[in-house]
């Protein structure tokens, strides 16, 4: 397991304090739209002063804009929460127990290898099932052989859905 795969699982255990961050950015995105000044102003340019307006036609579109993408960002990170801790819900409690000291606060505790290798796995097929929802084609899997013919071929059937 490399780094950027011990990097994920932490932010997966801290996908709650990122929704709420989101939940707040997006309150704040509508009030500090009305907090702006709507009124016309005079600008200096090289044509000379100019009088330049609001223009509530195109703010208010960039400002849904913007709140549809923090909402779809809210969506994304609340499904990924929601599948994660139903997987967390099912592991054994000593290794939940040594997971969330590992990735939340204390930073201790040995967590074996392939209890991590599991916890990536299951992270990487709620990240598959993101992209289908979003209709975006995942990432290919990353496939080595090992020599068995057997072994590759069910390796391969795995991969293939077949």
């Amino acid at each position: 397991m490399d780094v950027m795969d011990e990097l994920i699982v932490q932010e997966y255990f801290r996908l709650s304090k990122r929704i709420s961050e989101l939940k707040r950015h997006f309150s704040e995105l509508r009030w500090e739209f009305y907090q702006q000044s709507m009124t016309t102003h005079l600008e200096y340019s090289s044509l000379g002063v100019v009088s330049c307006g609001f223009r509530p036609d195109k703010e208010i579109v960039n400002l849904y804009d913007r709140m549809a993408l923090v909402e779809r960002r809210i969506e994304r990170n609340s499904f990924r929460n929601k599948h994660f801790n139903t997987y967390l819900d099912s592991l054994p409690a000593d290794e939940l127990k040594r997971l969330k000291s590992r990735y939340t606060g204390l930073k201790r505790g040995y967590v074996s290898m392939e209890l991590l290798q599991k916890v990536a796995t299951e992270i990487q097929e709620i990240e598959t099932a993101i992209c289908f929802r979003e209709q975006l084609e995942p990432e290919p899997e990353q496939v080595t052989l090992s020599g068995d013919v057997l072994n590759d071929v069910t390796m391969m059937t795995e991969v293939f859905a077949l």
